[in-house]
């Protein structure tokens, strides 16, 4: 579609708009998602591309410790890693953590402190992702227009059951630092890591917009299909 468009709009950009679709928001193989990701090395997890570790790191909690703010940081060992069974390995979260010298320094001081054990994903945050993945059935099912105007007999419509979602399941933890996930994930790299579709368009120097969700009034789609299906049922 990109080829098609610089041929028939020479010098232009393109706008190019999308739905909150569930393949509409899916990732490249290498990108930084932590869900693709173990705790421990080596195993069934993904090779990801290399971080930069953010500036905004906490400093070193002692002078004698190393500043790691700014360095590039492979997501794999080395293939010349002393220990045969990890090289060329993918770190998992752990490692990758550790490596991060400050970063690991205040998390494990904090849940000694506290008391409390180093997990690699916590239980309110374990609840953060039942929600997502609840929510995600919720906007497929809207997304393929089967509720109608009124729910099926015994189902909940959208609504009523992102409403009863809500009351069950707690909102996520205000916690930065209550499990390795959770800290991972919140890396300005992990936290910015763009879709692959965008990140294929605005490489090709073209800007990509998402609607919001359950703002069909908004997609030019669903008002083309909204009129199809009156005209096709006067």
């Amino acid at each position: 579609m990109i080829k098609v468009f610089e041929y028939t709009h020479p010098g232009c950009i393109g706008v190019f708009v999308f739905d909150r679709s569930s393949a509409h928001g899916g990732f490249a193989e290498d990108a930084l998602n932590v869900n693709s990701m173990n705790l421990n090395p080596g195993g069934k997890q993904k090779k990801l591309r290399d971080m930069i570790i953010p500036w905004n790191n906490p400093d070193p909690a002692h002078a004698d410790e190393e500043d790691t703010c700014g360095k590039v940081q492979c997501m794999c060992f080395p293939e010349d890693h002393e220990n045969p069974q990890l090289r060329g390995q993918p770190k998992g979260i752990k490692a990758v953590l550790e490596e991060q010298k400050s970063v690991w320094s205040k998390y494990s001081r904090i849940h000694k402190e506290c008391g409390t054990k180093e997990v690699k994903k916590c239980a309110q945050c374990t609840k953060s992702q039942v929600r997502k993945d609840a929510e995600h059935r919720v906007a497929e099912a809207a997304d393929m227009e089967q509720w109608g105007d009124t729910p099926p007999p015994g189902e909940m419509s959208p609504t009523e059951e992102t409403t009863a979602l809500e009351d069950e399941v707690p909102p996520t933890t205000v916690d930065e630092w209550c499990c390795m996930y959770r800290v991972l994930s919140l890396q300005e790299d992990f936290r910015t890591e763009k879709p692959m579709i965008q990140s294929i368009i605005e490489e090709a120097g073209h800007v990509c917009l998402f609607l919001l969700h359950f703002h069909c009034k908004l997609n030019a789609i669903e008002l083309l299909w909204g009129y199809a299906k009156h005209r096709a049922f006067i």
